[in-house]
């Protein structure tokens, strides 16, 4: 299945198991994460099917999380401790992945897969007598709720070994009763539920005492034998508990595309010619203006406000209850239509990471170097007065990329180093790469390349791969070029010309109407 196709599906899914149509599945660069809007998911072999198993387990148990897992109980329950979190965490994967699988059937074999990923990466584990008490307890939980309530058959074994060690351990009723609880997970309807069971499995543990039907013994060496046990799984510490689930997909997947990027040929010939990049320009001075730079800063910041932000998205849905009764579709009801109550959404703009990628090679005139500076200034004077939007200004030649502003600096600090002077051959191709492989770790949700040049690329085979690779990972680039007719290797893609600095806000709002940031 190819990545667009694999996107598509993904997003379907998304779309229909949440209920939430602003939800965005990203398959880019080599890391996992959610902001509770989106999911990020790292790109690795698509022809590889433990990737493939992982990665649509990983969508379905995430989605899982964003509708049904309020994230509350969850930050109160980190507040009790590492070993009531662990038994509330496996509580809760249960529950929510019981109501993925009712509401989504397809979503049993893709979680069962996930599962099956898990023994055979070690995760879920057979339980022996070494185990320690915490981790011994939290089994039980874990593999009980997941073959007897989520019918995940492969855990069965693992189960019954479970049980057993443990009633050994704490004897029989205990485990009778932990049962009992354990059997109310179907009855539970929120992460508070799994939160407030997690309590009384707790509580059961504290009130264990020695008496007839509590241990297998009728000495106090047994009765100390389960003080320890329970006092052992109440002062647990990380090392003696399972590893959260969610955490070892997302570094297994990690762990997948950094093997697909290290063993791609193409990656590595690109990586072994990939320019440094250097926070000194060797002397070199050029000119910029500043004063032009910080007038046009204003507008540009303006035009870059609407693309950026008008990327929020309204939803509108009407459903047989709610508050607000939306007129209009009032003369409905007599067909049978009842959904009538609006409910508005309104999701915000995503974060964005910008690199700006200056051409500074000697086809660049002196005029020309002088626009392209005060250019690159101006558009990252601009940035910086936008929330949630970062960026970075990378001038490059042959074999050498110098950093002018780095993400963390502000461009005010930094102007003096926009005065650039031209040197050297255009190597675009390898300049992008490195640009798109700092992109791709950068954590912001949507990532852009402006590009600077006057089109002149002596590494066209380069580029053709480093505009391949921005594509794949999901990295938009829009091209300004500088008295040019045309951007050689980037002919699919359209051309936005200047002649003069002033032209860059006009410029800008073409990129709003062609919608090149989307």
């Amino acid at each position: 299945m190819n990545k667009s196709k694999l996107l598509k599906r993904f997003r379907m899914l998304s779309r229909v198991m949440s209920n939430r149509g602003d939800i965005t599945i990203n398959l880019t660069g080599n890391r996992c994460y959610t902001d509770y809007n989106s999911i990020t998911l790292p790109v690795g072999d698509l022809e590889n099917p433990d990737y493939l198993e992982l990665l649509e387990g990983a969508i379905d148990h995430e989605v899982g999380h964003l509708r049904w897992t309020d994230r509350t109980w969850t930050a109160k329950s980190y507040e009790k401790g590492v070993f009531f979190n662990a038994i509330r965490n496996g509580i809760e994967d249960i529950r929510m992945e019981r109501m993925v699988c009712l509401e989504w059937p397809g979503a049993i074999l893709n979680l069962s897969k996930m599962v099956t990923q898990g023994i055979k990466k070690g995760w879920f584990s057979k339980p022996t007598d070494r185990f320690p008490p915490s981790l011994l307890l939290q089994a039980v939980v874990v593999y009980y709720g997941r073959y007897k309530i989520n019918d995940q058959v492969q855990l069965k074994e693992f189960c019954e070994i479970a049980l057993a060690l443990l009633t050994d351990c704490i004897g029989q009723k205990p485990v009778q009763d932990l049962i009992l609880l354990l059997d109310t997970i179907p009855t539970l309807q929120s992460n508070q539920h799994s939160y407030e069971l997690t309590e009384q499995i707790i509580q059961l543990l504290k009130k264990i005492e020695f008496k007839p039907g509590y241990s297998q013994g009728q000495n106090s060496n047994v009765s100390q034998q389960v003080i320890n046990f329970v006092n052992e799984c109440l002062n647990a510490d990380e090392s003696q508990l399972m590893a959260d689930l969610h955490e070892q997909v997302n570094n297994e997947l990690e762990k997948m595309a950094d093997e697909v990027r290290s063993r791609n040929d193409m990656e590595q010939l690109i990586e072994f010619n990939a320019p440094l990049i250097s926070k000194n320009d060797r002397g070199t001075v050029g000119t910029a203006a500043l004063n032009q730079a910080k007038r046009l800063s204003t507008p540009i910041s303006r035009e870059l406000h609407k693309i950026i932000y008008g990327l929020d998205r309204k939803s509108v849905n009407f459903s047989k209850q709610g508050r607000t009764v939306e007129a209009n579709r009032l003369a409905g009801v007599k067909a049978g239509n009842f959904n009538v109550f609006k409910s508005e959404r309104i999701t915000k703009a995503p974060t964005m990471a910008i690199s700006v990628l200056v051409d500074r090679s000697s086809s660049m005139s002196a005029d020309d170097m002088n626009g392209a500076n005060t250019s690159a200034l101006a558009i990252n004077l601009a940035i910086d007065k936008l929330k949630g939007v970062n960026s970075e200004c990378i001038y490059f030649s042959a074999g050498y990329l110098y950093e002018a502003k780095c993400f963390k600096s502000t461009t005010k600090a930094v102007k003096d180093n926009f005065r650039v002077s031209s040197r050297g051959g255009t190597h675009t191709g390898l300049s992008l790469y490195s640009v798109i492989r700092r992109l791709s770790l950068r954590v912001e949700q949507k990532k852009v390349v402006f590009i600077i040049t006057d089109g002149q690329a002596s590494d066209l085979k380069y580029l053709e791969k480093s505009i391949e690779m921005s594509e794949l990972l999901g990295i938009q680039i829009v091209c300004i070029g500088i008295n040019t007719g045309m951007l050689y290797g980037f002919e699919n893609q359209e051309l936005l010309n200047i002649q003069t600095v002033e032209e860059l806000p006009s410029i800008l709002k073409q990129v709003i109407k062609n919608k090149l940031i989307a």
